[in-house]
């Protein structure tokens, strides 16, 4: 995609993580690709995974939602930061020009399911009011700073989703 061809390494990045941050996020099929091989991984161990104890060293959960088209069960992994009882996550997608799938069925369908280790809970989703995000932002890119990078890669506002749990799933 056009938007990433004239990326430059930022300077909080090693060459060898800003070769490693390219790889990983060359196209869309490799993010997907590693998206399903860290879910079933997270499936497997889940223990630690909430705080930061799997291999991105970022606490990590993973989101259930309902396909918009397939009403279909689809679940991604997202690093997140941990907001009270919320969970705050942000659809970076990389910088590339379109939301994440997961931000286009949360934006139809708010309800999901949130597993932390093996914590499984039902959650709804919402976006992050002006205020919030202000609030937030640097939070969040003090915890993950490529989610900094990636957002001057792209004119698209990354969405901030707050996900409250509701109850045990």
């Amino acid at each position: 995609m056009s938007n990433r061809e004239n990326m430059e390494k930022p300077d909080f990045m090693s060459d060898e993580d800003w070769a490693g941050l390219k790889d990983a996020t060359e196209s869309l099929e490799r993010i997907k690709g590693d998206a399903k091989a860290d879910v079933a991984d997270y499936l497997a161990n889940p223990e630690g995974r909430s705080t930061g104890a799997g291999p991105s060293g970022l606490p990590t959960l993973l989101l259930s939602c309902l396909g918009r088209k397939s009403g279909e069960k689809r679940i991604t992994p997202l690093v997140f930061l941990q907001h009270g009882k919320d969970m705050v996550v942000v659809g970076s997608l990389a910088g590339y020009d379109s939301h994440p799938a997961w931000v286009l069925n949360l934006n139809a369908s708010p309800d999901c399911w949130v597993q932390c280790d093996a914590n499984k809970m039902t959650a709804v989703a919402r976006d992050a009011t002006d205020e919030e995000r202000a609030a937030l932002w640097p939070e969040l890119t003090a915890m993950f700073p490529p989610w900094g990078f990636f957002q001057k890669q792209t004119d698209r506002p990354f969405a901030i989703k707050i996900l409250s749990p509701t109850g045990p799933a």
